[in-house]
C-alpha cells in the first residue's frame, strides 16, 4: 500500500509534492520521497519516517528547483522501511514511483543483473526502473511512453506507476489493478492515487483504467492502451467540498468521521427509498425472474467489510428467505459457486486486492455479480454486474467508521429490495423498515451526543490489559467490529464473541475488572452473560436500549440507546463501540488516523 503523486506545470513542484503526499500519507507512512527534474538534471531525496521527516531533508538541501517532479509515501510490502527502500528508485535518467507488487520480480531481477544492472534496495518496484531504463535506452531511441509500455509488457503483478526522465518535458503514468487518477490545471496537471490529494488543486479529474497508459504534459494528456491505442479522456467533475478532505476543525479525521455518520446515511439512502410502495430502487443488475430464483448469497470482503457482510448472514434470511455464506476474500481462491448464486463483494475503497482476486475467481463460475463500494469508478466496479454505492465521501481516517456504517445500510437496503422482489417480505413489513431505517440519521445523532459519557467509560477502563466484546444474533458481528476497532487504533488486545460462547472457553480469561462490553439490544438472553461476567469479578459495559430496567440492575455502566428494531440497533451499537475505542486511543495518546502497521486500503495481496 502506497501513495503516488506527481506533478507539471509552471509552478515550483517541490511544495505541491509534499503537500499532495501529506494528503495520502494515511495510504502508507514508512518512508517517503521525491525527484524533482530542472535543467537536464534530476535531484531525489527520500527519508525513512513520515513527510515531515522528507521536509527537513528538503529545506536542508536549500529547497531544490524544479516544475516536474514525482513522489511517494510508502508502506512496506518488500523490504524494511528505509532511506534505500523508498521511492522514487532509479536506473541512469529514469525514476519510478511504484504502488503494487510485481510478482516476477525475482525472475526480472536476475535477467537485469545478467544485462549488468546493480540493484541497490531490497523491493520488488526497482526492476521497474531498470526495466523502463534497459527500453529507454536500447531500441526505443528515449520514447519514455513507448519503453514504459513495452517494460510493462514484461511485468506480472499490480501497478501504478509515475515515471519521468532527465531532460523529458512530461510524465508517463500507467496503472493495472492499482488506482491512478490524473488531476487537470490551468497550466498544470497532476497525478495522485486518492482524488484527496488533488482537491486544493483541481476538481476535474480522469480516472485511468486499467491497463492504460497515459502521457501528461503540462497542458495536455493523452491516454492509451498498452497496444498503442488511443482514449479520448472523460473529464469527471469532483463536487466534494475542499473541506470533506479536511479535519474540519476536529482533533482527528477518525472522530470527524464519526460525527459524519447521520449525513452519511442520508446520502446512501437519499432517493433509493420508496415508504409508500414498501421497497427500494436500486439496480442489481438483475431481471425479476434471475431474482425469484436466486438459491443463496455468497459475500466477499476483507477486515471491517467483513464484519459487514456478517450482518447479511442474519438479516437476508429473514427479509429475503436466503441463506448468506460470508467468506475472508484472501481464504476465496478455492471456492466454487453453484448456480443461483448471487455474488457480493464489500469493499469500502474498491481496491482492496484480496476481494479483487477472489471476485475474479469466483466470476468464473458464471453467477451475477454485485459490488459495494464507497468509490465511483473503483476497480471493483468495472469487473461486477451492478454496483450499490455507499455515497458516505472521503474517508482519511485508516479505521473505517462512516463507510462500515454505510456498508450496513447498503445490505438493508439490498436485503429489503430481494425480500420484496421474491415477495418475502409484504409492503406493509417493508414500509415499517424502511420508515424505522429514514429514522436512523437521527438516532445516530442521539447517540453522538452521548459522547461524554463514552469519554468518562473510556477514562475508567484505559489501563485494562485486555477487552471483551459480546453480541448475540446481529450484534455478534457488532462485537467483532467492535474489537477491531479497539486494537486497530487503541492497540488494547480486544476479542469479539457470540456470547453465548463466552462459557466455551474465553471466560477462563475473564478476571477482577476485565471490561466486557455487552452490546444489550437484541433480546433478553445476554443478560445471562452479562450475570457470568459480574459473577467472576469482570465489568460490564453495557450498550441497552433506554429504559432497560434489567441491564442497569445487572450493571451500573450503561449506556441507552434510542429505542429501534434490533436489526439497526446494530447501526447505533457500531457508533457507540467507535467511540469508546476513539477515546480510549486519545486518552493512550495513540496515533488515531495512522495507526502503526496499518494502511487505509489494501491494494497488495
Amino acid at each position: 500500500m502506497c501513495g503516488i503523486v506527481a506533478y507539471i506545470g509552471a509552478e515550483k513542484a517541490g511544495p505541491v509534492l509534499l503537500d499532495t503526499l501529506k494528503r495520502l500519507e494515511y495510504r502508507g507512512y514508512d518512508s517517503a520521497g521525491i525527484a524533482l527534474a530542472s535543467n537536464g538534471s534530476m535531484e531525489v531525496l527520500k527519508a525513512a519516517g513520515r513527510i515531515s521527516d522528507l521536509e527537513i531533508i528538503y529545506r536542508s538541501r536549500g529547497e531544490p528547483e524544479g516544475s516536474i517532479g514525482i513522489g511517494h509515501t510508502r508502506w512496506a510490502t518488500h523490504g524494511r522501511p528505509s532511506d534505500e527502500n523508498a521511492h522514487p528508485h532509479t536506473s541512469g535518467s529514469i525514476a519510478v514511483v511504484h504502488n503494487g507488487i510485481i510478482e516476477n520480480y525475482l525472475e526480472l531481477r536476475e535477467q537485469l543483473r545478467d544485462k549488468g544492472y546493480v540493484f541497490t534496495s531490497e523491493t520488488d518496484s526497482e526492476v521497474l526502473a531498470h526495466l523502463i531504463n534497459y527500453h529507454y535506452s536500447g531500441e526505443t531511441n528515449g520514447d519514455l511512453a513507448v519503453s514504459v509500455s513495452r517494460a510493462l509488457k514484461d511485468v506480472r503483478g499490480s501497478y501504478a506507476i509515475v515515471v519521468m526522465a532527465s531532460g523529458i518535458p512530461y510524465l508517463v503514468c500507467a496503472r493495472k489493478d492499482s488506482p491512478l487518477v490524473i488531476g487537470i490545471g490551468g497550466s498544470s496537471n497532476y497525478i495522485a492515487s486518492d482524488v484527496p490529494a488533488l482537491l486544493p488543486y483541481t476538481r476535474d479529474v480522469i480516472r485511468l483504467r486499467d491497463g492504460e497508459i497515459a502521457v501528461v504534459h503540462r497542458d495536455k494528456i493523452e491516454i492509451m492502451d498498452i497496444s498503442g491505442a488511443v482514449r479520448e479522456p472523460a473529464v469527471e467533475r469532483i463536487t466534494w467540498d475542499a473541506d470533506a478532505a479536511e479535519r474540519g476543525g476536529y482533533p482527528h479525521f477518525m472522530l470527524k468521521e464519526i460525527h459524519e455518520q447521520p449525513r452519511a446515511v442520508q446520502e446512501t439512502l437519499a432517493g433509493r427509498i420508496s415508504e409508500m410502495e414498501g421497497d427500494v430502487r436500486l439496480d442489481l443488475g438483475l431481471n425479476q425472474w434471475e431474482i425469484q430464483t436466486l438459491q443463496r448469497v455468497s459475500i466477499l470482503a476483507c477486515g471491517t467489510s467483513y464484519h459487514a457482510g456478517l450482518l447479511a448472514r442474519y438479516f437476508f434470511p429473514r427479509t429475503a428467505g436466503l441463506p448468506v455464506d460470508v467468506e475472508v476474500a484472501s481464504e476465496f481462491q478455492h471456492m466454487q459457486l453453484r448456480p443461483g448464486t448471487l455474488l457480493v463483494a464489500i469493499s469500502q475503497s474498491g481496491e482492496t486486492a484480496d476481494t479483487l482476486m477472489a471476485l475474479k475467481k469466483a466470476k468464473t463460475c458464471g453467477v451475477k455479480s454485485l459490488a459495494i463500494t464507497n468509490v465511483v469508478g473503483s476497480s471493483i466496479t468495472e469487473i461486477v454486474d451492478a454496483t450499490i454505492y455507499t455515497r458516505c465521501g472521503p474517508e482519511i481516517g485508516v479505521a473505517a467508521t462512516k463507510t462500515f456504517v454505510g456498508q450496513l445500510v447498503a445490505l438493508f437496503l439490498l436485503g429489503i429490495r430481494l425480500g420484496r422482489a421474491r415477495n418475502h417480505l409484504l409492503p406493509e413489513q417493508g414500509r415499517r423498515l424502511l420508515g424505522e431505517l429514514s429514522r436512523l440519521p437521527g438516532l445516530i445523532q442521539a447517540v453522538l451526543e452521548r459522547r461524554d459519557q463514552i469519554r468518562e467509560i473510556a477514562q475508567r477502563f484505559s489501563g485494562a490489559d485486555i477487552y471483551f466484546f459480546i453480541g448475540r444474533d446481529i450484534l455478534y458481528p457488532i462485537a467483532l467490529e467492535g474489537a477491531l476497532k479497539m486494537k486497530e487504533i487503541a492497540y488494547i488486545p480486544a476479542e469479539g464473541y457470540p456470547a453465548g460462547e463466552l462459557k466455551h472457553g474465553p471466560l477462563a480469561l475473564i478476571t477482577e475488572g476485565t471490561p466486557v462490553v455487552a452490546f444489550a439490544t437484541c433480546g433478553e438472553k445476554i443478560y445471562s452473560n452479562m450475570k457470568e461476567v459480574r459473577a467472576r469479578g469482570g465489568e460490564v459495559i453495557a450498550f441497552a436500549a433506554e429504559g432497560d430496567r434489567e441491564a442497569a440492575e445487572i450493571t451500573d455502566t450503561v449506556v441507552e440507546l434510542p429505542n429501534t428494531l434490533p436489526v439497526f440497533s446494530a447501526v447505533l451499537c457500531t457508533v457507540g463501540a467507535q467511540l469508546l475505542a476513539y477515546y480510549t486511543a486519545q486518552i493512550l495518546g495513540r496515533d488515531i488516523d495512522k495507526p502503526r502497521n496499518l494502511a487505509k486500503s489494501v491494494t497488495v495481496e
